[in-house]
């Protein structure tokens, strides 16, 4: 357990708050990081959690009815735990309509309740909106009711990062830093008797954050990312799930390693080339390097997503690559579930959000080429008064072996 005292019950409370905002008699959480935020646990199975109002009694998390033990008895939160199924007596529905009964928050012959739910689609698997036919047993079971949308509020409120946040996020990262070494070690020590393949690299990442307490290789991806050659260089690629291809000399090999601690999560992309780099490909490189800097002097507080884009797209335009550099730099970091959201993109839906004090931001690039080479970028990043602070001590250059 991390000395790191996150304020698990606290966050329960902003909710809460919020609920009172929007004058709802309960909430219905689906999405994987409330859960997480919510119970300081690892919750893998299909779950949901329903939120009283504050005074009206407490959180209840409904899990797959073979993992309550264990998530009882390892969530932080100490919160209540109860199983569902899909037989009698266990059905996902009832349990909610009992739970609203007891808190009352829920009476048969009053006015439909108004419930709080998560709708929306994320691009990430994890997102675990609310899906229709968890709507419809809703509707089921409480007739006349209202949903109310929660997303925003769950997005707001998990986008400022409290300290104890910050420095959870912090040893994650450190985690990923000795994975990258432990990498950059082995690399450098095997590379005249060995020909690597990705996935034992990803193998040696893992390995060496497991001993340095990672507990989960958190990505829906394909655990660590390890792209080379061809497999770094599709355009736009930003998933390179390990396979067994051999990494050659002279090409592209980027290594995407994830870690989680206390239920905080750490990504850290870097890049290498083995043997003889083609000096076409080296100076790509040195475009990606330069691309990565303007990123992160440009995530300072009142920047707008649009404008920090603009300055990084600026860069690889001058150069003659404007066309491989992906439009999107950056995204979301937090506990687990909590991996996209805010984009850094440009255009009217993204673009006019600001960087702000205590975010904790991805910094991303995505910078490909196909017959060249393939670069990423990913650090979390935490924006302070004074500008961008890499959390990651691993440098941005590309390491040559």
């Amino acid at each position: 357990m991390s000395e790191i005292k996150i304020d698990w019950k606290g966050h329960a409370k902003k909710y809460q708050a919020a609920m009172e905002e929007l004058n709802l008699d309960f909430c219905v959480l689906t999405r994987l990081k409330s859960i997480t935020y919510l119970t300081g646990a690892f919750v893998p199975w299909k779950s949901a959690i329903f939120l009283p109002k504050e005074g009206e009694g407490e959180p209840i998390l409904f899990t797959v009815l073979l993992d309550v033990e264990r998530v009882k008895y390892e969530s932080q939160a100490k919160l209540e735990v109860q199983p569902w199924g899909p037989m009698k007596g266990f059905y996902w529905e009832k349990k909610i309509k009992a739970a609203a009964k007891k808190a009352g928050a829920y009476k048969p012959k009053g006015s439909p309740p108004r419930i709080g739910v998560e709708l929306g689609l994320d691009i990430c698997i994890t997102g675990a909106t609310l899906q229709y036919t968890e709507a419809e047993l809703l509707k089921k079971a409480f007739p006349g009711c209202t949903f109310v949308d929660f997303n925003e509020k769950t997005e707001r409120i998990q986008f400022i990062k409290e300290p104890e946040e910050i420095a959870m996020l912090r040893k994650a990262s450190e985690i990923t830093d000795v994975g990258q070494a432990v990498v950059k070690k082995t690399l450098k020590e095997r590379a005249l008797e060995k020909v690597f393949t990705e996935n034992e690299i990803a193998g040696i990442g893992t390995l060496a954050m497991r001993k340095a307490g990672s507990n989960y290789e958190w990505t829906f991806t394909g655990n660590e990312e390890i792209g080379s050659g061809y497999r770094a260089s599709w355009t736009f690629n930003g998933c390179t799930p390990a396979t067994n291809k051999e990494v050659k000399e002279g090409e592209s090999l980027l290594v995407d390693l994830h870690s989680e601690s206390g239920c905080y999560l750490g990504d850290l992309s870097h890049n290498y080339v083995l043997g003889k780099c083609p000096p076409e490909l080296k100076a790509f490189n040195d475009v990606f390097e330069q691309l990565s800097y303007t990123l992160i002097d440009n995530m300072k507080p009142g920047v707008t997503f649009d404008e920090c884009y603009q300055e990084v797209h600026k860069v690889a335009d001058k150069a003659g690559f404007g066309n491989d550099l992906f439009f999107g730099i950056g995204h979301g970091i937090g506990c687990i579930g909590n991996e996209s959201w805010p984009l850094v993109l440009p255009g009217k839906e993204w673009g006019q959000l600001v960087f702000e004090e205590n975010m904790v931001e991805i910094a991303a690039v995505v910078f490909n080429r196909p017959g060249l080479g393939g670069l990423r970028l990913e650090s979390p990043t935490l924006v302070t008064s004074k500008g961008a602070e890499v959390l990651p001590k691993t440098r941005f250059e590309v390491d040559y072996i």
